[in-house]
């Protein structure tokens, strides 16, 4: 929930454009207090938008901003995986809070049901996180005020942060194509997108 940037959305013509389906059904998994626009225009092009998150107080929030049918919230880990009907995983500024290992198991245990093709991976840093506060405040002050309201707060120093280099995504190779992209959000020179297809036997 800290995590959470308020003063961005994510860029919806791209997300269809590296998607590649002709029905979007989203899974956004950590959601946070949501990137998606509140009303039918901004997330036009989308049949369906599920939100997940491991942090429960967040449902009387999100329930709020999200009046639309087409917005679902569920945070259940076991009907996510294996009731929900979604065929595009997002993954928005979440990676580099989940260690890798686990990241691994949660993408294959989703992707089990050959139904869902894409996972993007939006906002990932692509500098440390010392590296990236250093530069932030020239390219988005607003940014970067953000994240000196939360830096020191205790709950973020108890978080640990994964750094994730291109290297990192070879692994999934075997099982998806993986290509590299501008980001979904702001932060155009810091941050980059990541989009696994699984492949088809």
């Amino acid at each position: 929930m800290i995590f959470n940037y308020d003063h961005y959305q994510i860029d919806i013509k791209t997300l269809i454009k590296l998607s590649g389906q002709k029905k979007r059904r989203i899974l956004d998994f950590g959601c946070g207090k949501g990137v998606w626009g509140q009303n039918r225009t901004s997330i036009k092009g989308i049949d369906k938008i599920i939100l997940y998150d491991k942090e429960k107080k967040l449902t009387g929030f999100l329930k709020k901003k999200y009046k639309l049918k087409k917005i679902k919230i569920n945070f259940n880990y076991k009907k996510i995986l294996n009731e929900e009907k979604y065929n595009i995983v997002i993954f928005s500024s979440v990676i580099q809070y989940i260690e890798k290992n686990k990241l691994k198991r949660i993408i294959y245990d989703i992707a089990k049901n050959k139904s869902r093709e894409i996972f993007i991976l939006s906002d990932v840093p692509l500098l440390p996180r010392f590296l990236e506060f250093i530069i932030l405040p020239i390219l988005n002050f607003r940014r970067f005020i953000f994240v000196c309201s939360i830096i020191f707060s205790r709950k973020y120093k108890n978080v640990n942060y994964n750094y994730y280099k291109k290297n990192d995504f070879n692994f999934y190779s075997k099982d998806f194509d993986v290509s590299f992209h501008s980001n979904l959000h702001d932060l155009k020179l810091l941050r980059r997108t990541i989009v696994l297809k699984l492949k088809k036997n």
